[in-house]
């Protein structure tokens, strides 16, 4: 019994070890917002919730943007399809109905890996890839961003996506009997700060 009491303490030490890496957290105030046009105005419909798991990679959780390539592990952001906001009733009746958000609530976006480029200025670019869920469908895609250090000690994360929402089988709203048609091209807009726990 007494040889297996290493491997024990061992394995709990490693417990431990894991348990007390430094969880990274998506700071309040996070903003997603989703742009589009039609044949009569712009418009805006923004996110009233993100809610975001991060794993935290090789660097454990680090945001020095020194160590931002290995920083993050696994991301997931989730956006609750009833929560977005385009500033008018009807629009948003509309919108939900083209997000088939009864039978799919959630909007997700999964990593699937990145890469931190070299740091200029306090910016460091990053190229994100990805699946974005929506309507029922999940595609891959790939983005743009840039990375910033907060005052705080933490990291602010900017960038936007374009894309077609036919592509995930979204039929663009019309509203009006006809008179006023989304286009199908809409950009994703987003701006998180990110913070050790």
């Amino acid at each position: 019994m007494k040889r297996h009491v290493p491997f024990i303490l061992t394995l709990f030490t490693w417990a431990g070890v894991a348990s007390a890496q430094p969880a990274v957290e998506l700071q309040p105030g996070a903003q997603l917002a989703i742009d589009g046009t039609s044949t009569v105005r712009s418009f805006t419909c923004k996110a009233g919730v993100v809610k975001a798991r991060l794993t935290p990679g090789e660097a454990g959780g680090s945001l020095v943007p020194e160590q931002l390539a290995t920083a993050l592990r696994e991301v997931r952001l989730e956006v609750p399809a009833g929560q977005l906001d385009c500033a008018n009733e009807t629009m948003n009746e509309h919108m939900l109905k083209a997000l088939k958000a009864p039978e799919n609530p959630t909007i997700l976006f999964q990593m699937s890996g990145y890469e931190a480029g070299a740091g200029k200025d306090g910016l460091v670019p990053l190229h994100i890839r990805g699946a974005l869920s929506m309507a029922g469908a999940s595609r891959p895609i790939e983005l743009e961003a840039r990375a910033t250090p907060t005052p705080e000690g933490g990291l602010r994360v900017r960038g936007q996506y374009a894309l077609r929402m036919t592509d995930w089988g979204v039929r663009p709203p019309t509203l009006m009997l006809g008179a006023m048609k989304v286009g199908d091209s809409v950009v994703i807009r987003f701006d998180f700060t990110l913070a050790r726990k």
